[in-house]
């Protein structure tokens, strides 16, 4: 029995007549060139077309890493407020710290400044830095300003005094107005 065509048995019909050319190398090579031309083609195309496709899966992940990247840049601008009052906090912190540290230098002077001061002296302003300690002041006599001035120039604590004006008058009852400087020394407990 013999099974038709369709099963196996491949028949080829060529209406055209063999050419000698075909059979020569050639042609073999030439007929091989075209074989594997075809397919090279095929493989090309279906390369193009994968990455074609592989595009549109890049443009997708660009464009979720772009909306990222503009949720970041929010997250983290939203952040500035807070960079910036922590930073303020930690001048404040330094500040205080500083003040902290003079403020026993300042309260001392102020201890000492008011043990000096007899009863016929009174301030008008006062301006005190960690270094010196500055005011105007009124005196209602010669002698006070004297003995105010001697006191403070032999306390130890304040190393250089300073009077920088003498005036007239001034305030109700004032014989004499005067400016004076004290610079702070290092602190000595007396």
């Amino acid at each position: 029995m013999q099974l038709p065509a369709f099963f196996g048995h491949k028949r080829s019909i060529n209406l055209l007549p063999r050419d000698a050319f075909e059979s020569s190398t050639v042609g073999i090579v030439l007929e091989w060139a075209l074989a594997f031309g075809k397919w090279a083609v095929i493989l090309t195309q279906l390369i193009v077309m994968f990455a074609f496709l592989w595009r549109f899966a890049l443009d997708r992940q660009m464009t979720d890493l772009r909306t990222a990247v503009a949720k970041d840049v929010a997250i983290i601008g939203s952040y500035n407020q807070i960079e910036r009052d922590f930073i303020l906090a930690q001048k404040r912190i330094s500040f205080a710290k500083t003040a902290l540290v003079d403020q026993t230098t300042i309260s001392r002077a102020f201890t000492l400044l008011t043990q000096a001061t007899p009863a016929g002296i009174w301030y008008d302003h006062i301006t005190i830095t960690p270094k010196t300690l500055s005011f105007t002041a009124y005196a209602s006599s010669l002698g006070s300003f004297g003995q105010f001035l001697t006191t403070l120039q032999h306390t130890p604590f304040f190393t250089a005094v300073t009077i920088s004006q003498i005036q007239d008058g001034g305030a109700k009852d004032a014989q004499m107005q005067f400016d004076v400087t004290l610079t702070l020394g290092a602190q000595k407990t007396t």
